[in-house]
């Protein structure tokens, strides 16, 4: 692109592909990994999967980490990936083909608090109980969560901690430092 086109220093984040600037990534993977152990340790043995869109490489990692934690548990994923937008709507057309399986999920992980919004009031229009019938963790951390009756658990993205390390990295690119693997900043 432009930028690497004048040689001025850059960070992608949410890359780790090959190719100019610096690869950065908030450990997408890890962090569903860790949600779906957090459920599977709760005794949940089927989980939902909510993902978001094909178009970043970070719905593939977190779907990544879900599978690789189901899988490691010995637990089936057949029927419970659903496919969304990151939005509302695409959350609760989602949410619908999760709840309408013969054996539904007894957890949800949502790919973003919008889509887990979704959840939350599909669920409730189905008459369950959250978190008695079913157990929702999303994505973001975003305000809106701590208004929601009950309270969403959410993922907490390294968001600052990202930026933070992309500003350091970048200053120290001005010295001609730069990582040679994609910097992955983990989630706490």
């Amino acid at each position: 692109g432009l930028l690497a086109k004048h040689k001025i220093p850059f960070a992608r984040i949410g890359s780790i592909s090959p190719g100019p600037g610096i690869a950065m990534t908030m450990d997408d993977e890890g962090s569903a990994r860790k949600a779906t152990q957090y459920l599977i340790d709760l005794g949940h043995k089927r989980i939902g999967f909510i993902a978001g869109s094909v178009e970043y490489g970070l719905t593939d990692w977190r779907i990544q980490g879900w599978q690789g934690a189901m899988q490691a548990a010995g637990l089936s994923i057949d029927g419970l990936l659903a496919r969304g937008d990151f939005s509302y709507e695409s959350g609760l057309n989602a949410t619908n083909t999760l709840l309408d399986l013969k054996e539904k999920p007894t957890a949800v992980i949502a790919g973003n608090d919008q889509m887990g919004l979704a959840v939350l009031d599909s669920a409730i229009k189905r008459g369950l109980d959250v978190p008695a019938d079913l157990s929702l963790i999303s994505f973001d951390n975003s305000p809106v969560v701590r208004f929601t009756n009950p309270q969403l658990t959410a993922v907490d993205q390294p968001i600052a901690a990202t930026f933070s390390k992309a500003v350091e990295l970048l200053i120290l690119n001005g010295s001609g430092t730069v990582p040679e693997q994609p910097v992955v900043i983990e989630s706490c």
